[in-house]
């Protein structure tokens, strides 16, 4: 009783910070219990929006200013993260384990190793953006009017991108609770498994319960073989297709600018390819089924539509945010 009574604490505890990192992106108030958020902007509780508001008379000054505030702020949500992440992935969640089917025979397939490996993938998902939207606020900037242009050009890039970063930071918690919830066998779960057939008997069974189960690989190779749905890896890959295109497409209308334009077709066309062989081969990697895939498509959905799927629609949501003005284009 005093472990369940300790757990449940635990996971009270870590659910009200995460509820206080992303309220700011979705919601008024929240009421979870132990958690209540009032809405309250990212330019409130960062230091960029705090520290880097004001233009300084030297051009040096305000460019370190807002490059130290920018570096610590995303530093500091991405430690907070990722210590959550762990957290929540080591002590509060685990994987369903389901029975070992005798007659399945696809979960037989071979273990192969990701094509697009893990830290590939975070470099993508996280880092381009990072510099996709410094690069279009730079346009958006330069080719406007407006006070302390330089300075809040580096408040608005940095909030924007960790508006991204949480959003993406949902993303991976949502993903851990649906692999943990529904633990999927892999396709190649055998492989990773290696069943110990000395002391299990198939024959005359339909399936083995996980109890009786016994694996003689690691424990860690085990428990993501039983984490197939919804894919990680495809989740990822459809954030950061969906985010840039719902942005670029939406600030080169706004904005009317050729150069952005230009910027979205290639971008867009770049990522459509990547994300499109990353969904591929998860399949033929044999680490997830179509299904999956799908799964981790709808998850990106769920994520990135209701934090950026009402912005940048309007010329005062671009240039009023950022305390610009600029030409209306003809076909807004």
């Amino acid at each position: 009783m005093l472990l369940v009574a300790n757990t449940s604490e635990f996971i009270d505890k870590e659910f009200s910070l995460l509820c206080y990192l992303v309220a700011p992106l979705y919601i008024r108030r929240v009421s979870c219990n132990t958690c209540v958020a009032e809405r309250m902007p990212l330019r409130r509780i960062t230091l960029s929006g705090r520290l880097s508001a004001k233009e300084s008379q030297e051009v040096w000054k305000t460019v370190a200013r807002g490059l130290i505030c920018m570096v610590l702020d995303i530093a500091i949500t991405l430690a907070i993260s990722i210590s959550l992440f762990y957290m929540f992935a080591g002590y509060v969640v685990s994987p369903y384990e389901r029975p070992l089917p005798c007659n399945d025979d696809s979960i037989k397939m071979p273990f192969k190793e990701n094509t697009i490996r893990m830290k590939h993938l975070l470099v993508v998902a996280l880092g381009t953006p990072f510099f996709i939207i410094c690069f279009v606020e730079a346009l958006v900037y330069r080719h406007s009017q407006g006070p302390n242009k330089l300075a809040n050009y580096f408040v608005t890039s940095t909030l924007l991108y960790l508006k991204y970063e949480l959003t993406f930071a949902l993303c991976v918690f949502l993903m851990e609770y649906l692999k943990c919830t529904f633990g999927r066998l892999r396709p190649h779960f055998i492989a990773a498994c290696q069943p110990d057939w000395s002391r299990m008997d198939c024959t005359e069974k339909e399936s083995i319960p996980a109890s009786q189960t016994y694996c003689m690989n690691d424990v860690r190779r085990v428990r993501t073989a039983r984490t197939s749905f919804p894919s990680g890896h495809t989740a990822a890959a459809f954030h950061v297709l969906l985010f840039l295109g719902l942005y670029l497409t939406r600030m080169a209308r706004i904005t009317g600018l050729p150069s952005l334009y230009k910027t979205r077709n290639v971008l867009l066309t770049i990522f459509s390819i990547w994300t499109a062989f990353t969904a591929i081969t998860r399949v033929t990697d044999y680490w997830h089924y179509p299904t999956d895939v799908l799964g981790g498509i709808a998850l990106a959905a769920v994520c990135v539509l209701p934090t950026f799927g009402w912005q940048w629609r309007t010329h005062e949501e671009v240039y009023g945010f950022r305390q610009l003005w600029g030409e209306r284009p003809h076909f807004e």
